[in-house]
């Protein structure tokens, strides 16, 4: 009797091995990445696993069994059965005379090359090139310190035509100003006339060049990088949440680079994302708490701020109190002030919209909040349309609402804001809690600094739901607190008879979220520490997928 089902199984994976070590791979990897799942780096420059395969920098050259001559790893899909040598002297030998190529003409400038200590030429010529060098006739000269954008400057006699900018631009931000002129020996990487590098993911090509040709103006010549320590963060400049390194030393932040997430963002980020550092450095960020007595300003200790925040909040009848908060706070200070809001009958909380252009269908969304959807998720009003936070400044302007705490927002620019400012602000009943100084704090009776973006931990959830971890880099110069923690601190102050039990960490506000929150359910920050996790779908909490992929990924990552 012939099988019920005689159509035969098509396997999805292939095992091969690895200098002795068995591996199993997805079917159409290319073997540079199936040596590195063994645990073997073969070096390269132009392959990159968010790009095409050019296979043009012939370093990554590998010996295949029964294979006639070495091949190169990243053009070569895996296959069963196979072989695979890395470290064979034939291939020793190849990849050194590579890299005695590429040095022909590169100049020997690494004391002075804002790559050194991020270089793969320089990493490479030690590893695996000769200990000298047989090229003795004059070097090639091209162009150097080119300005081709906005942020990057080029030094052409530095570049290997590895071509990795050229197909970041073809590729991924489908730009097309850069491309490959002139022919052999000056072939040199250039702008197309009339174009310039000023797309909004420009600085991607810093990051993807792997030697010095491409640097950003903005981190150019500032800090050695063998003195920056990188700590995985998250972005918060939109709704995205693109997983980021931050460069810090001296206790500052100099950079931001993207950190390889394939759920979120892949290897990319964007501009503004990139440079959002440098509002840190900014002279106006409130130094002290602050409170109004008579017609003068001046300093106070935090517990006599706290204190007058807690008298205006009981002094308030019921449902005049509001608290505006912005939508880039964590999920830990969402929580804490929803516990606030059991604290003081009608408090009402808003948590504004903010819209700025349009998303672009790769990483840039329109929303420039970091952290709206972890406030609906805690079932907070998010503000959909802008109609909350303008019904909430109309009854500001007409008095019904007796006290308004800014957490983090600037009320002016909100519908209607001017007015509710002006209206708080004579009355003594706006308080200001916020890292910046701005029209909101100048009006403010009581203003209390708190910890800006690198200052903080916490957990910000995406668009897409998926939660993450955002870290402290750096320690805050000037006296200021996360914004939990100063809710936590207004709590203790409105219940001195019974004060409620306050957690001294961020990660445990975050266990009592995920008791209390379903949503929130099995996540720690331990389950957030690589790629984050997946919201469980529910009221607030966007369904896996419901947006675009945002994330250009080869075939065999799981791409299209």
């Amino acid at each position: 009797m012939a099988p019920e089902n005689d159509t035969p199984t098509v396997s999805l994976t292939v095992s091969l091995t690895v200098n002795g070590t068995q591996v199993t791979v997805p079917k159409g990897t290319p073997v540079i990445e199936a040596a590195r799942q063994a645990g073997f780096a073969v070096p390269h420059y132009c392959y990159h696993p968010g790009l095409s395969i050019a296979g043009n920098c012939r370093m990554c050259l590998v010996k295949i069994e029964k294979m006639p001559k070495l091949v190169t790893s990243c053009t070569t899909p895996a296959g069963d059965g196979m072989v695979v040598e890395t470290e064979h002297e034939e291939v020793r030998k190849a990849v050194a005379g590579v890299e005695e190529f590429l040095l022909a003409n590169h100049p020997l400038d690494c004391p002075i090359c804002d790559q050194a200590g991020e270089c793969r030429l320089q990493q490479y010529s030690f590893k695996h090139g000769n200990a000298a060098g047989r090229f003795r006739e004059e070097r090639l000269k091209f162009k150097k310190g080119v300005d081709v954008g906005r942020h990057i400057i080029l030094d052409s006699e530095r570049c290997i035509i590895c071509t990795r900018c050229v197909r970041f631009s073809d590729e991924i931000s489908k730009s097309g100003e850069l491309g490959v002129f002139q022919r052999g020996l000056y072939n040199e990487i250039g702008i197309f006339p009339g174009k310039a590098l000023d797309n909004p993911y420009s600085g991607n090509n810093v990051d993807i060049c792997p030697v010095g040709a491409l640097t950003l103006k903005e981190f150019r010549f500032r800090k050695r990088v063998w003195y920056i320590r990188d700590v995985p963060s998250v972005c918060g400049t939109c709704a995205t949440g693109c997983n980021v390194n931050v460069g810090i030393a001296e206790n500052r932040v100099w950079r931001l680079t993207p950190r390889e997430n394939r759920e979120v963002n892949g290897w990319w980020m964007c501009d503004e994302g990139r440079l959002s550092y440098q509002s840190l450095r900014s002279e106006d960020r409130l130094q002290l708490p602050e409170a109004r007595k008579g017609d003068e300003t001046g300093p106070v200790g935090f517990d006599e701020a706290v204190a007058g925040v807690a008298a205006l909040l009981k002094g308030a009848a019921q449902g005049g109190a509001a608290v505006v908060a912005s939508g880039s706070l964590t999920v830990e200070d969402f929580w804490m002030l929803r516990k606030l809001g059991g604290s003081v009958p009608g408090l009402r909380v808003v948590v504004p919209e903010r819209l700025r252009g349009e998303d672009d269908g790769f990483l840039i969304r329109a929303d420039r909040t970091a952290n709206r959807a972890g406030a609906a998720a805690l079932g907070l009003d998010t503000d959909a349309g802008g109609s909350s936070s303008s019904a909430l400044m109309q009854d500001a302007a007409s008095g019904k609402v007796s006290v308004l705490i800014a957490l983090g927002e600037e009320i002016g620019s909100l519908p209607g804001g001017d007015a509710a400012l002006r209206k708080l602000g004579e009355s003594g009943r706006l308080v200001a809690a916020t890292a910046w100084k701005s029209a909101t704090s100048d009006a403010a009776a009581v203003r209390i600094p708190i910890a800006a973006w690198s200052e903080f931990e916490g957990t910000y959830v995406s668009c897409r739901g998926r939660a993450q971890r955002v870290r402290r880099a750096v320690t805050p110069r000037i006296s200021s607190l996360p914004a939990w923690q100063f809710l936590g601190r207004i709590l203790s102050e409105l219940n001195p008879e019974a004060p409620p039990h306050l957690p001294e960490r961020a990660a445990q506000v975050l266990r009592e979220v995920a008791e209390a929150v379903p949503a929130f359910e099995g996540i720690t920050w331990t389950t957030l520490s690589g790629s984050g996790m997946q919201l469980m779908p529910g009221e607030g909490v966007p369904e896996p997928g419901s947006t675009p992929r945002s994330v250009a990924l080869p075939a065999w990552a799981g791409g299209a």
